[in-house]
């Protein structure tokens, strides 16, 4: 699905800063089913490198969960947003940010080893991700303790990455596929992760056994950080990184967490 986006209007390190909108309502009625996702949310251009997804039924006064999807070779600005939209048509507003990848440094690298390039590229992206959340908190009603981070393939590596270094930042992280970060272990605190929120899913066809057991170590090393970690096999022979099924369990796996902390 294409979208035609319309502009609305956006200014521009923290994501949960106070704005206009914080903390005035809140809902418990999460559950909106539609039929056609497609026809029920309007896109729009943020800011020259993302965009976003606004329900049809936008309610201002009810704070709504966010969901930063990180774009790249494996899943574009336009596809995040029909994977935003797919999951529920009615519960979440939706970033798509581009733009976001970058080399990881190698597994063997030691602090003192980690190329200044690549900390500045985190960085870079880092402040993207918070300038684009704030031009969407500007203008819509954000809960800012339900900013979900996610990402599929490479994207997803850089998602994982993003979520254990700025944990404080995200009411979770979703990832598709994607690897382990090497770097996580330098820049992440075991104590930062516990109880931290993350949802991984992996293809099921047979010849995708790799990224599936990628997933797995993935699961592994973030469970031994103390997060609490959901995986997702495809049970079908399916090797698309994303479907329809993953993404309604992962609609399922934030409404779940946040009537849990309610």
């Amino acid at each position: 699905m294409m979208h035609s986006r319309n502009e609305l209007p956006s200014q521009s390190r923290d994501l949960r800063n106070p704005s206009r909108h914080d903390g005035e309502y809140s809902s418990a009625n999460l559950w909106t089913p539609a039929a056609e996702p497609q026809n029920d949310v309007q896109s729009w251009q943020v800011n020259d490198f993302s965009a976003g997804t606004i329900p049809e039924s936008y309610e201002p006064r009810y704070a709504y969960p966010l969901v930063v999807w990180l774009t790249g070779g494996d899943c574009g600005i336009d596809e995040s947003l029909d994977h935003i939209a797919a999951m529920s048509p009615q519960n979440y507003l939706g970033l798509a940010v581009d733009e976001c990848l970058f080399d990881m440094p190698a597994s063997d690298q030691h602090d003192f080893d980690m190329p200044i390039e690549f900390l500045k590229r985190l960085v870079d992206v880092e402040n993207r991700v918070v300038t684009a959340v704030r031009s969407v908190r500007e203008v819509l009603n954000v809960h800012t303790e339900r900013i979900f981070l996610a990402g599929a393939g490479d994207a997803a590596s850089v998602a994982l990455l993003l979520a254990m270094h700025q944990p404080e930042w995200f009411g979770g992280c979703v990832a598709f596929g994607g690897n382990f970060p090497a770097a996580a272990k330098l820049l992440a605190h075991k104590a930062d992760l516990a109880g931290k929120r993350f949802f991984l899913g992996a293809p099921g066809g047979r010849s995708a056994w790799q990224t599936t057991s990628s997933v797995r170590n993935s699961a592994r090393r973030l469970v031994a950080a103390g997060a609490d970690v959901s995986v997702s096999v495809n049970a079908s022979e399916s090797e698309s990184l994303v479907n329809s099924r993953s993404l309604s369990e992962v609609d399922q796996w934030i409404i779940s967490g946040i009537l849990a902390n309610a």
